[in-house]
């Protein structure tokens, strides 16, 4: 006579984690839901197999365990207890588990599919024995599963008939999936300590070194920025970038925007990693901010985006008082905006000096360019005529403009003499050149100014304008 197995779910994991989180994964292996999944992720013992072959019982077992769910076979009879799978059960005491009327009962033995496959919780009486198996042959278990058979390997993929060694790289996979879930549960407990810690230092009311909270000022990439502080940074970028620029106009040297660019563009990196870092991800998705239109879709998707309430892997949640911080920045960057809309429109003579600190100083290019013009350009056909000495030039110009030193070293570079006008310096010249460009006085033009053998060139001419009122030899 064949002796019958039962599988029981000890109510515990393999890897000592909580059941819930084996809850969709036990519903996608055994198709359950509702009542009998929540019996099987009880914490109780529960019968998934009353009786059955010894095959079939190590398969159930194996699968169980593959899961994550603790499982042991126990004899039809009650007398021994099998904990791994092999090719004949092992007979030892069962202290932990009493597979009776307290061990509920979720699977009993019915073709695949049909009613009986899963019936409501029985409870055995626990003086009458076990009735002996029938000699007929016990149909398969309801909870065979079609690739119970097959393993797969960890780190090859190689599909196979379950054995414990990989037949295409030698992998002992037991081991291997065991050392896995040593590695995860050591990296979740490391986690829960930390976050334990983190916890427990904001109870106490203070923080050390590695709880500091990260600030909108700095270019530190630890921490976190919640989306009021991200905000407040994206515009304290706009406020600085303005304020880099100012400087840049007001030294003559647009080099100095160019460094304050750099400068904000790390800071605006930073902002976008800290903010990522509020919503548990990765501060390296920043780089995505290199990605046309996605960097931008990005960058403003996460001024919506909701952080984690609590503290994350990233450190300690971000400081209240965001929105204060925020308005003090937004009422800045009014102000610098205004500053900077004035200086333009009070003196439309720095409007090119800001365009060309904008551009880090590209206009000057213009003369290089000149120089290394071909022949059957325009800018060619410059550099192969010689100009007379007998034309007549003034030129109006101002400090710290610079399309001004750019007209000025055209002029001497074509060995062109030429007279200077500082209007800022000269009160009469700059009479002289509002009553040539406006006649009441009161116009305003864009410097430089030329006028060559007695024709006015207002508003920075281009060199093509001067080309064609000059005298040839």
């Amino acid at each position: 006579m064949t002796e019958k197995y039962r599988v029981v779910i000890t109510g515990k994991t393999v890897t000592g984690v909580p059941l819930a989180w084996l809850r969709e994964a036990v519903a996608q292996a055994f198709k359950v839901e509702g009542a009998p999944l929540e019996r099987m992720l009880s914490g109780r013992p529960l019968i998934v197999l009353r009786s059955g072959p010894l095959e079939a019982a190590e398969k159930l077992h194996a699968r169980l365990q593959t899961i994550g769910l603790e499982a042991r076979i126990v004899s039809a009879s009650e007398v021994a207890i099998k904990t791994s799978p092999s090719p004949a059960p092992v007979r030892v005491p069962l202290p932990e588990i009493s597979v009776n009327a307290e061990a509920d009962e979720l699977f009993s033995l019915g073709a695949p599919g049909s009613a009986a496959s899963l019936v409501q919780p029985s409870v055995e009486a626990a003086s009458p024995p076990l009735a002996p198996p029938r000699p007929e042959a016990a149909p398969a278990p309801a909870l065979e599963l079609a690739m119970a058979e097959e393993i797969t390997c960890p780190k090859c993929g190689e599909v196979q008939p379950k054995r414990n060694l990989c037949r295409k790289c030698g992998l002992d996979m037991p081991r291997y999936r065991a050392a896995q879930e040593a590695a995860e549960r050591d990296a979740f407990e490391e986690r829960e300590a930390r976050l334990a810690e983190h916890r427990e230092a904001r109870a106490r009311g203070r923080s050390g070194d590695s709880e500091r909270r990260a600030g909108i000022l700095g270019l530190g990439f630890g921490g976190r920025l919640g989306r009021l502080d991200y905000l407040a940074g994206s515009l304290l970028s706009s406020v600085l970038w303005l304020l880099f620029v100012m400087f840049a106009v007001k030294a003559g040297k647009p080099g100095i925007a160019g460094l304050g660019l750099f400068l904000i563009t790390v800071y605006g990196f930073r902002c976008i990693a800290l903010r990522l870092h509020d919503t548990g991800r990765s501060g390296w998705l920043a780089l995505i901010l290199l990605v046309p239109l996605l960097g931008i879709l990005m960058a403003l998707a996460l001024l919506i985006m909701r952080g984690d309430d609590d503290d994350n892997d990233y450190g300690v949640a971000p400081a209240d008082g965001g929105g204060r911080r925020a308005l003090v920045v937004v009422l800045s960057f009014f102000v610098v905006s205004w500053m900077f809309y004035r200086d333009i429109t009070r003196n439309p003579e720095r409007a090119m000096l800001y365009a060309e600190a904008m551009t880090f100083g590209q206009g000057r290019k213009a003369l290089a360019d000149d120089d290394e013009a071909g022949e059957d350009s325009p800018a060619g056909a410059r550099q192969q005529v010689r100009y007379a000495k007998s034309n007549e030039i003034d030129i109006y110009v101002m400090a710290g403009c610079g399309a001004c030193d750019q007209m000025q070293a055209w002029l001497r570079a074509k060995g062109l003499p030429h007279t200077v006008h500082a209007v800022d310096r000269d009160p009469q010249a700059a009479e002289r050149l509002r009553a040539m460009t406006a006649g009441d006085g009161q116009g305003r033009i864009m410097l430089p100014a030329l006028k060559i053998n007695g024709k006015l060139l207002p508003g920075n001419p281009d060199l093509d304008q001067v080309h064609n009122h000059l005298r040839q030899e």
